[in-house]
């Protein structure tokens, strides 16, 4: 466990005293003003999505149906494509002049749209051929129907909207250019203007934020309409606007064209967030200097001795404290140096019992393991040679011979992963001849795998014990032995695994054999078979704690055995 000084306890509690209250209270003033910002910045984007948004759209297309009423006089339509003169003493011309002051007429009384200024129809000869001014009776001269028919071309023969403060008006209007069309043909322009204060009155009832301004762009990014007139005609651009504004875009349904509203956040708001934070970080740097200068000047002998007890904990035992004080702290500076005399001499002798103790463990266990299977062989031995004549007898000579050099060879407690896996090679040509049906054995790793080093003779009791336990006792299917291995470079793990799909263990084996693996006493059952105990406490006093055996097994499907060991390349 980390020591916690008792200079960081007191600088600690002055923290906890003094800032912990101060930053909860700051914190929740500043959640609260951050959520109320989101808050804003929510409602005023459900405003323009919705709000905004549909009553643009309504007035677009009350626009729509009110100049699509035209198509009503099918006549005046015929009139408009021929291009039929208008002559008052002619009936027919006659009828469509009076058409189109009784569309003008019934358009100002029933139209949705309010506040309409004038209206008038130009022909393809780009001449108005019919007006309505409730009010004033401007002159419509050829070159501001010339700027109109212009300003309808270039919409590409779609309705589009102008918002003109230089009109004849001598007032802003909005001007709607309805192009009128027969059998796909141009044939008219249909133009109604209004006044641009009551569209503006209905859209600027939306601009409740701070310094807040709305802004609607056709399909060419250029500005109809803006809460800054003077903006009009511009090319809208974001990265204009000045400090960080809040900038919401929502596209219109009628074609290419935008809507924007942008606006900022309240400075009261922010220098009221400000004000929090520099409080926070001003109460912040006081207490640490007040905490650090009140605990260095009641810790500084103790902490003298503590560094000098941390010289200690890493094995400088030559270091001792200098008592110069007879109060408490001098005394337990001299009891400390009794304390680290013993544990110096604790160490050394437990140091040498510890070696001692695991060398003699090491060697108990590594032969245990050469009898027993020789033992097991010999009586194969015996039985072929009752059987079969001289090639099978060799063969398992062979095979002993080299196991058994093997297994006596105790110089070396580290050998190669190929070395073993040759090592079990030998064992399986003898299982091979000791029992009819043939166990087929395979080794899945790489070249750089097989030259790791491992400790010695602890994959073989791992296949003796899957053949014996697992494999023998399958009656039935092919029997099968695989050994794999994973490296894991970045922890420095080598895991080697030993699967057969023989008879398995049940629920009650596998936790007797966990419950093995995790008993201390290494000989309490020296005369039983050589298993997964032996293996597992020698990887353990070779390796450390931290590697060891683990068995995953399922009842008639077979048994998998995992070796965790320190990756070790082999030494030049």
């Amino acid at each position: 466990m980390k020591f916690k000084g008792i200079r960081v306890k007191i600088f600690r509690s002055m923290i906890i005293v003094v800032i912990l209250p101060l930053s909860i209270t700051s914190a929740i003033i500043a959640y609260q003003i951050s959520r109320d910002m989101k808050e804003d910045i929510q409602f005023a984007k459900t405003r323009t999505e919705q709000g905004m948004k549909d009553t643009m759209e309504q007035y677009f297309q009350s626009l729509y149906e009110t100049a699509y009423q035209i198509y009503s006089n099918p006549d005046l339509i015929q009139s408009l494509t021929n291009n039929t003169a208008y002559l008052p003493n002619e009936s027919r011309t006659y009828d469509n002049v009076r058409d189109i002051k009784e569309f003008f007429l019934s358009v100002y009384n029933n139209s949705r749209v309010k506040d309409i200024v004038g209206m008038y129809l130009i022909n393809v000869d780009d001449e108005a051929v019919g007006n309505f001014f409730p009010s004033l009776y401007p002159r419509l001269t050829s070159e501001y129907i010339q700027n109109l028919l212009l300003e309808s071309k270039e919409s590409e023969g779609e309705p589009t909207i102008l918002l003109n403060y230089n009109s004849m008006y001598s007032e802003p209007v909005i001007q709607y250019l309805y192009p009128v069309n027969s059998m796909g043909k141009r044939t008219g322009l249909l133009v109604i203007d209004m006044r641009e204060s009551y569209f503006r009155e209905l859209i600027e009832k939306y601009n409740d934020f701070y310094n807040g301004s709305i802004a609607l762009t056709n399909q060419s990014g250029q500005i109809a309409y803006h809460t800054d007139f003077t903006k009009v005609g511009s090319i809208y651009s974001a990265e204009e606007l000045q400090g960080d504004p809040i900038i919401l875009e929502v596209p219109l349904g009628t074609e290419g064209w935008t809507l924007h509203y942008n606006f900022y956040a309240d400075p009261a708001v922010i220098l009221f967030r400000n004000g929090v934070i520099g409080v926070l970080i001003l109460s912040g740097v006081l207490v640490l200097v007040f905490s650090y200068s009140l605990s260095y000047s009641m810790t500084k002998p103790i902490v003298s001795m503590y560094r000098k007890m941390g010289r200690i904990q890493i094995g400088d035992y030559s270091v001792r404290i200098d008592t110069v004080t007879n109060d408490e702290i001098g005394y337990l500076g001299k009891q400390f140096n009794k304390m680290v005399d013993t544990i110096q001499q604790l160490i050394d002798h437990e140091l040498k019992l510890q070696l001692t103790n695991q060398e003699s463990q090491i060697k108990a266990l590594q032969a245990q393991i050469s009898p027993h299977f020789l033992f097991n062989t010999l009586q194969t031995m015996s039985s072929i040679a009752q059987v079969n004549d001289v090639p099978d007898l060799k063969l398992i000579c062979q095979s002993l011979s080299n196991m058994y050099r093997y297994n006596m060879n105790i110089r070396n407690e580290w050998v190669q992963v190929k070395d073993e896996l040759m090592h079990i090679r030998n064992y399986m040509v003898i299982i091979n001849k000791r029992y009819p049906e043939s166990i087929r054995i395979r080794f899945q790793m790489d070249s750089s795998t097989r030259n790791l080093s491992i400790p010695k003779l602890i994959l073989q009791p791992i296949v003796e014990n899957s053949v014996e336990h697992g494999l023998i006792p399958l009656l039935q299917g092919k029997k099968l032995l695989k050994i794999f291995a994973k490296v894991n470079r970045e922890d420095g793990i080598l895991y080697l695994y030993v699967l057969d799909n023989g008879v398995g263990l049940t629920t009650e084996q596998l936790e007797n054999v966990q419950f093995s693996l995790g008993r201390e006493n290494l000989f309490e059952r020296a005369n039983s078979s050589i298993g997964l105990h032996n293996v597992h406490s020698r990887i353990q006093l070779i390796c450390g704690d931290l590697y060891g055996i683990r068995v995953y097994s399922k009842n008639g499907k077979g048994t998998c055995i995992e070796l965790s060991l320190p990756l070790k390349e082999v030494s030049p």
